[in-house]
């Protein structure tokens, strides 16, 4: 199989969401291309698969890259220049392939329309549709969503720009303030106190292009992740009936650190999370998956739930319908390819009742994976961790 492989903010952008500082742009570059390289190599590593990544050239390469086309098979890999015409380079690409991987921010309907793209060149696309996308990455839509199927979640509400520092001058403190579109915890703040009011919202509004900006009620807790494949049976076509349930295979509960506050910083996180409230975590997950699966056609591949692991009980934030950051540190705990699941997961096939984890991983956004044989478990009882670093670009298998 013949894959395009296009991660937006190495490959496609500009600068991105208008006016982001440059250091936000570089840690979301940073990100994209950890994502990017970790996923080039397990779909190398499947045997059966031509890869094609698009990358605009005045970006560095990075060391996963690099090895990539050192170490890769003869004919496994193209990297394709992007500059000028961007999405007839893209097209041109995809025309000469059988399928396309997006990872892309939901914001500025982006997602959604590389998605659509893929599905426009008649090719098959590895992730959710671009109606799943939009849904999911509209962060109303999907609230509204998850309340109306009795799910716990933050209370949430849109107000205009124009109108935001008088109506937050009376509402109860602390909030968070949040892009409808937004990404990575780009333009993200807790509002604790009314004094700063102007400058959370000045933080909002360089993060997106919107008139409008979300008020979401704030959950006092731990940050967490769940990481799903999801695999959606086969359209019937018009007038078929209720869809199918996709099977949902959890890939375990994550740790997120992330710093909320005057701003919020992503610093990367832990798996898996061994906490009392796991299993409630992941359960809630899946129901959120299917729960959008219910609202759209084609969820499938791989998706991330943020939640808060609140004192009564997990809560759900968003859902993101692409690879997540957590993907760099996940492929280490599993035996199975992820990529190959992620794949078996787009084109509707079963999947494994469970994949058992080895190990712990602690992962950054940059890519930088420290794994350890020894679980938390060992850890609490005296053994030593035996961490040992990576980069994105290694691979339990190829250690």
């Amino acid at each position: 199989m013949k894959i395009v492989l296009l991660e937006h903010l190495t490959s496609f952008a500009g600068p991105v969401g208008g006016g982001r500082a440059d250091a936000s742009q570089r840690q979301l570059r940073a990100e994209g291309a950890a994502m990017r390289d970790a996923l080039a190599e397990d779909l190398i590593r499947l045997g059966d698969v031509q890869l094609v990544l698009l990358h605009r050239p005045e970006i560095a390469i990075t060391a996963g890259l690099r090895r990539l086309l050192r170490c890769a098979p003869p004919g496994s890999l193209d990297l394709v220049p992007v500059g000028g015409r961007r999405e007839e380079v893209f097209r041109r690409a995809l025309r000469r392939a059988d399928a396309g991987l997006i990872i892309a921010p939901e914001e500025e309907d982006l997602l959604p329309r590389l998605s659509r793209i893929v599905e426009e060149e008649g090719r098959i696309l590895l992730g959710p549709s671009p109606g799943a996308a939009r849904l999911a990455g509209d962060k109303l839509a999907s609230a509204r969503l998850l309340a109306s199927a009795s799910l716990p979640t933050p209370a949430t509400e849109a107000i205009p720009f124009a109108t935001a520092a008088r109506r937050l001058s009376t509402w109860p403190l602390p909030v968070v303030l949040k892009p409808r579109d937004g990404c990575g915890g780009q333009g993200v703040r807790l509002l604790r106190r009314r004094g700063g009011i102007a400058r959370a919202l000045a933080a909002v509004r360089r993060a997106t292009s919107r008139p409008d900006l979300l008020v979401q009620d704030y959950v006092p807790g731990e940050d967490a992740s769940v990481s799903l494949l999801v695999s959606a049976p086969a359209s019937s076509g018009p007038g078929a009936g209720a869809r199918s349930a996709p099977a949902v295979l959890p890939l375990g509960l994550s740790r997120q650190e992330i710093r909320l506050g005057a701003a919020c910083a992503y610093r990367g996180g832990a798996a898996p999370f061994r906490h009392p409230a796991s299993r409630a975590a992941s359960e809630l997950a899946v129901a959120a998956v299917r729960a959008l699966a219910a609202a759209a056609e084609g969820v499938r591949g791989y998706l991330g739930v943020d939640l808060v692991l609140a004192r009564d009980g997990p809560s759900l934030i968003e859902i993101n319908p692409r690879p997540t950051t957590s993907y760099v540190g996940l492929r280490r705990l599993f035996r199975e390819n992820l990529a190959g699941l992620l794949r078996d997961a787009a084109l509707g096939r079963s999947l494994p009742a469970r994949l058992e984890a080895r190990g712990l991983c602690r992962f950054r956004g940059d890519g930088t994976v420290r794994f350890s044989a020894r679980d938390e478990g060992d850890a609490q009882r005296g053994g030593k961790p035996g961490w040992e670093s990576t980069s994105a670009g290694t691979s339990a298998a190829s250690i």
